[in-house]
């Protein structure tokens, strides 16, 4: 648990950074908070405009990120994400993976406009992975043209959603949380 945590932690707080884009009616605020405890402490505190995102992310040419957009090169071992959004963009609200073990329970649903991916170790242990995603975020993404994730509208989307926890990661030792608001601040 703690090496995907970790491995998150990274990725979220990349994606934080790219992000970092459109102009909002109601300035919206990305935030990335990351706290390891324990002999080699650390935090990280991300606070970024979406507006500032939204200008900066079309100009970052790196990899495959360019023009605000990302390229998806074929399958991420063997899984065609883009046939995937679309696939859960137009089901009907559900359950679609429970795995249950004496470790842990993971939960993969849609429900009520959001993407929900759960995992949980687990009685007696704190290891929990929670991600929540507007639905609305998720089609901003697939609207890009051929095999391309669209940053830059997921960014828009995002700043006109509401308030909104996306991502919860807690472990014995250390905690990550990305959510949206209009401060900006941490709480």
């Amino acid at each position: 648990m703690k090496k995907i945590t970790s491995v998150l932690a990274v990725v979220l707080l990349t994606t934080a950074v790219a992000l970092a884009g459109p102009e909002a009616s109601n300035e919206r605020w990305l935030h990335v908070k990351i706290e390891k405890s324990g002999e080699k402490a650390e935090f990280v505190r991300v606070n970024i405009p979406l507006a500032l995102a939204e200008k900066v992310l079309p100009a970052v040419e790196a990899g495959p990120l360019r023009e605000g957009r990302i390229r998806i090169e074929g399958t991420v071992e063997g899984v065609e994400l883009r046939a995937i959004f679309e696939a859960v963009r137009a089901l009907k609200d559900g359950e679609f993976v429970t795995i249950e073990t004496e470790n842990e329970t993971v939960r993969v649903a849609k429900e009520k406009g959001y993407l929900i991916a759960r995992i949980h170790e687990a009685t007696g242990s704190r290891d929990q992975i929670d991600v929540r995603v507007p639905m609305v975020i998720v089609e901003a993404l697939v609207s890009g043209p051929g095999p391309e994730l669209n940053l830059t509208a997921a960014i828009r989307a995002l700043s006109e959603h509401g308030d909104e926890v996306l991502v919860n990661i807690a472990s014995q030792d250390e905690t990550v949380r990305v959510w949206v608001d209009s401060k900006s601040t941490m709480e």
